[in-house]
């Protein structure tokens, strides 16, 4: 995100604090369209995961064939990572949300011995995957 971009979405967040209701919903309109338009949602967009672009979203994603016995590992990976998520949630209060971190810490636990997942759970366990690796990426780039 360009420094215009930023600019724009700080004066969009502060206008959600107005008193007419008007400018209330139109500042919420803008900003959902300036996440849509960047295939983002309104929280990556503003804390700034927007440097680097999903790969997916829920709305653009493709079914994915059934899990096999060659994806166990990658199952057993993503479990991996979401304990590790799930073990260090106080470092991402600002990139996860209270439920994907409950999903994250669910998921492993739940998990820990059966690895199949979901279609539907490995789609959303590697956009929080994603979502901690950025984070943990920009944190690395402020040190």
């Amino acid at each position: 995100m360009d420094l215009s971009e930023k600019t724009r979405l700080e004066k969009l967040l502060g206008m959600l604090g107005s008193s007419f209701d008007g400018e209330r919903a139109n500042a919420a309109r803008m900003i959902s369209a300036m996440a849509e338009k960047k295939n983002l949602t309104i929280t990556e967009l503003i804390y700034g995961a927007s440097s680097v672009r999903p790969q997916a979203s829920y709305r653009t994603s493709k079914p994915r064939p059934a899990q096999t016995t060659a994806d166990k590992p990658k199952s057993r990976t993503l479990l991996q990572s979401l304990s590790d998520i799930a073990s260090t949630s106080d470092e991402f209060e600002f990139t996860l949300t209270e439920w994907e971190c409950q999903f994250a810490d669910d998921v492993s636990k739940r998990y820990s011995y059966d690895y199949e997942l979901s279609e539907k759970q490995i789609v959303i366990a590697e956009k929080i995957i994603r979502k901690a690796e950025i984070a943990r990426q920009q944190q690395g780039a402020t040190e």
